[in-house]
């Protein structure tokens, strides 16, 4: 009863008033935030476009006070919701000290998007306080097969970080990366998820490039190859969501990506439009801010010499923000932040995204 009444003030009250601020006025504060701490990561997903990136690019990094800087700042916007990632965020030494001003000090909703690499190590020695929630990667309910993904031992280091977790009262949420490769797998892991009292998410793997402050591209190993056949990922999840309660991903997501995702096309624009640029603020980890997103950025902005809020509320931005997906490159995308930061936008979704889902306990 506790955590639900902290919940309701820390997170849904603060919902609201963005919600009805955003109603009724011109401004645009985002109702969640990420940090990217750092471009790090041992892993060697083939999904994923880290690996690639040159070290010249991923040196470049936040100091701990600069990034407390963005934090401070955030607050003061009047976001509810911060959350952490990277790379693999567990890498930086200065992570409980993150956490513990973000969640503790700014008094903000805490989370930490990871592979679970240093994870069971940090739950025992540090007790992460002031983080709130976990979004943990787990693609495959076998050791085996998830660690021969991920290239390297993981899985039973999210396990025990899951179990660590919930103990400390960290709600655990997994994400599951829905490939061709583990789609037959789904329902195993919906299953170990219900086991381990986690809600879950499953959206479908993407090709999701690495794409610098200039434009620049750096494209993953084969992802092209990993992509399942959306119209059967469809039907799955669905097929699954009537027998687990504890599956995040609602028929607004699932209409949207069988659908081929945003791009302002009739059949897709009655489903949903893409919100991400005023509803969700990504920061890189050199300090840059990219805007609509971080995949295709038009404008850039250093928040290390600007601050948020009069980037935020600057012409070019503004501008860009009434375009929605409006953009060329917009069409097919079904980029998950972007699909989950939209839903905060419209009373529909959010009931379905977050209302729903909370009184499940799954949030």
């Amino acid at each position: 009863m506790k955590r639900i009444i902290k919940y309701f003030f820390r997170y849904f009250l603060g919902y609201l008033r963005l919600f009805l601020f955003h109603k009724f006025s011109n401004k645009r504060i985002p109702f969640s935030a990420q940090i990217e701490v750092t471009l790090q990561c041992q892993a060697k997903c083939s999904f994923c476009s880290i690996p690639k990136i040159p070290e010249s690019i991923k040196i470049k990094e936040m100091t701990t006070n600069e990034i407390k800087s963005i934090i401070s700042q955030i607050a003061e916007l009047g976001t509810p919701s911060l959350s952490f990632t990277g790379g693999e965020p567990t890498l930086r030494e200065d992570l409980p000290e993150l956490i513990n001003f973000s969640g503790v000090q700014k008094k903000l909703i805490t989370g930490l998007a990871t592979n679970g690499q240093e994870l069971p190590k940090l739950l025992k020695e540090n007790h992460l306080r002031g983080l709130d929630y976990i979004l943990i990667s787990l693609d495959f309910p076998s050791a085996e097969l998830h660690d021969s993904l991920r290239g390297m031992p993981l899985f039973n280091k999210v396990i025990q970080s899951i179990k660590i977790a919930k103990k400390k009262g960290i709600k655990v949420i997994i994400s599951t990366n829905v490939m061709k490769s583990n789609i037959s797998y789904l329902p195993e892991i919906c299953e170990l998820a219900q086991r381990l009292e986690c809600s879950i998410e499953l959206f479908p793997c993407e090709h999701l490039p690495f794409s610098t402050s200039g434009g620049n591209m750096i494209n993953s190993f084969k992802v092209n190859d990993l992509i399942p056949n959306l119209k059967l990922w469809g039907k799955t999840v669905r097929a699954l969501r009537v027998h687990y309660n504890n599956i995040l991903t609602n028929s607004y997501c699932i209409n949207l990506i069988e659908n081929g995702g945003f791009g302002r096309v009739q059949r897709r624009k009655n489903i949903l439009e893409c919100y991400v640029a005023e509803t969700y603020l990504f920061v890189r980890s050199d300090g840059m801010v990219n805007f609509p997103c971080k995949i295709h950025p038009i404008v850039s902005f250093s928040a290390l010499k600007i601050p948020l809020k009069k980037i935020l509320n600057s012409k070019k931005v503004e501008e860009i923000r009434k375009k929605h997906d409006g953009f060329e490159f917009c069409k097919d995308c079904r980029l998950g932040c972007a699909i989950t930061s939209s839903m905060t936008a419209k009373w529909g979704t959010i009931y379905e995204k977050y209302i729903k889902n909370f009184l499940r306990g799954n949030l």
